[in-house]
C-alpha cells in the first residue's frame, strides 16, 4: 500500500528531473545570449541547479521524520497497550494475592467468587475485538460430570448452554476440558467444532474455549466469543489462556 505522500513526493522528484534537464539548457542558453537576457538564463541555471540539489535533499529529510514519527507513534502505542494491559490485570494479579494471604476459609471463598468476574472483565476488555463477550462455565462434580455456565462479561447476553453427557456437543466440551484442551473456532458456520448444533441461533460468529485447570484438577472452562467469523485469533487464545491459567490459580486455593 503506498504511502500517503508518495504522490506527492513523486511530483516533486518530477520538478528535480525537470531542474537537472532545464540547468544545462539554461547554461547553452546563456552562452548564446547577451545582455539582459544572458543574466536572466544564469540565474535561471542557478536556480534550477540549486532546486536539482535541493528537492532531493528535502524529500529525504522529510522521510527521515516520517519514520521518527512513525517510529513514535508505535511507541506511543505500545505504551498504551502495556497500560491497557496493566489496567486490566492489576485487579486479577492483586486479587490472586489476597486470595494466597487469607486464612479464613469462608473469607477465601468470598475472595475466589469475586475473582471470577475479574477475569472475566479483564478478557473481555483485553481481548478481541469490540463487544467480545466472555463466560465462565463451572464443571459439577457429578458422575458424568456437566458444564454450566455460571457467569458472564462483555457484550451483553449471557451464556444459557449446559454441556451435558449424551450430547455430542457436551461429550465434546466436558472431554476437551477434562484432557485440558483448548479450541479456537474462526468461523461457527464454515468449521463448527465436533457434535456442534448447526440449527441453534447464536448471537457471534467465532469463538474461543479454554480448560480451566491445574495439573491434577479440572475447574471449567473459560470462553471468548466475538460477532465477526475471524476475530479472534491464535494470540488471543493464548491470551486467554493467561486468564484461564488466573482463574485456575484462584479456584486451587479453595482446597
Amino acid at each position: 500500500m503506498p504511502e500517503p505522500d508518495a504522490p506527492r513526493d513523486a511530483l516533486w522528484l518530477g520538478v528535480a528531473l525537470a531542474c537537472v534537464v532545464s540547468s544545462p539548457a539554461a547554461a547553452y542558453a546563456a552562452q548564446r545570449s547577451d545582455g539582459w537576457t544572458e543574466a536572466l538564463l544564469f540565474a535561471l541555471q542557478l536556480v534550477v541547479t540549486g532546486m536539482a540539489f535541493l528537492i532531493p535533499q528535502g524529500l529525504a529529510i522529510a522521510a527521515k521524520r516520517r519514520e521518527r514519527s512513525s517510529e513514535q507513534r508505535e511507541l506511543d502505542a505500545r505504551t498504551d497497550t502495556r497500560a491497557t494491559i496493566n489496567d486490566a490485570l492489576d485487579p486479577v494479579l492483586r486479587i490472586l494475592g489476597e486470595i494466597s494471604a487469607e486464612r479464613s476459609k469462608p473469607a477465601r471463598e468470598q475472595l475466589i467468587a469475586q475473582a471470577i468476574p475479574f477475569v472475566l472483565t479483564a478478557a473481555s476488555n483485553l481481548i478481541g475485538s469490540e463487544r467480545s463477550r466472555a463466560c465462565w462455565f463451572e464443571l459439577t462434580d457429578g458422575d458424568p460430570p456437566s458444564l454450566v455456565p455460571r457467569l458472564a462479561a462483555g457484550r451483553s447476553g449471557s451464556p444459557t448452554t449446559t454441556f451435558t453427557p449424551g450430547d455430542p456437543a457436551g461429550e465434546a466440551a466436558i472431554a476437551m476440558v477434562l484432557r485440558g484442551e483448548n479450541l479456537l473456532c474462526p468461523d461457527i458456520d464454515t468449521d463448527p467444532p465436533p457434535g456442534w448444533d448447526t440449527t441453534k441461533p447464536r448471537d457471534y460468529k467465532t469463538f474461543i474455549s479454554i480448560s480451566v485447570a491445574t495439573a491434577d484438577t479440572a475447574y471449567g472452562m473459560l470462553t471468548l466469543d466475538a460477532l465477526e467469523a475471524g476475530a479472534l485469533t491464535n494470540d488471543d487464545l493464548h491470551m486467554l489462556g493467561l486468564m484461564a491459567s488466573a482463574l485456575a490459580a484462584a479456584l486451587a486455593q479453595r482446597t
